[in-house]
């Protein structure tokens, strides 16, 4: 999937339900799970076992369904897509989101339950890039609270996160990820 210039997804109405149904039946816990596609379509839905140490808050897919995006590739497709709900917040990459995006050429599809009689699925890509900037020229947030995670939102319509990690052990890290909207077809 060439990322520079994927920017729909099919994503079949049957498809959009069962992510809906999902978070619906996992709420108020986030939910996560992974579809694989070819050519710009999804063409199946596999659920995932949310497996992160705060669930209502973040997500993490379990290792196990992670490893499908093999047989996935063996079936001539790709994992074109990776879900996950928002139980109380808008359809919209938190911080978190974009510190965990680690598969550029996926789609990352929220499902937000913010108002639960409309729920609410778009897609983006995010997309880290080299970052050489300063922390200083930006006013960053602490995310949740913590010491070691801080980050900056740029709004739309050229939207990005600078995001400040601070690791246990070696230098901080500073890093841009590109946040780009991707239409959803059903």
């Amino acid at each position: 999937m060439e990322h520079d210039t994927y920017h729909q997804l099919t994503l079949p109405a049957a498809m959009q339900a069962e992510i809906i149904a999902h978070a619906r039946e996992g709420w108020p816990d986030e939910v996560c799970g992974i579809l694989s596609g070819k050519d710009g379509a999804a063409i199946s839905l596999v659920r995932a076992r949310n497996v992160a140490e705060d669930r209502q808050i973040n997500y993490t897919v379990d290792p196990q369904t992670l490893l499908r995006q093999f047989d996935f590739e063996e079936a001539g497709e790709e994992m074109i897509a990776i879900y996950h709900s928002h139980p109380s917040s808008a359809a919209y990459p938190s911080a978190t989101d974009a510190r965990q995006a680690t598969y550029p050429d996926a789609v990352y599809l929220i499902c937000s339950l913010q108002h639960p009689d409309a729920p609410v699925i778009r897609g983006y890509r995010l997309l880290p890039q080299p970052f050489d900037g300063r922390a200083a020229d930006f006013p960053l947030q602490s995310v949740r609270g913590r010491d070691d995670f801080w980050a900056y939102q740029h709004p739309a319509p050229d939207a990005f996160y600078i995001l400040h990690l601070m690791p246990p052990v070696g230098a901080p890290i500073l890093l841009k990820v590109r946040i780009e909207e991707v239409a959803l077809r059903p």
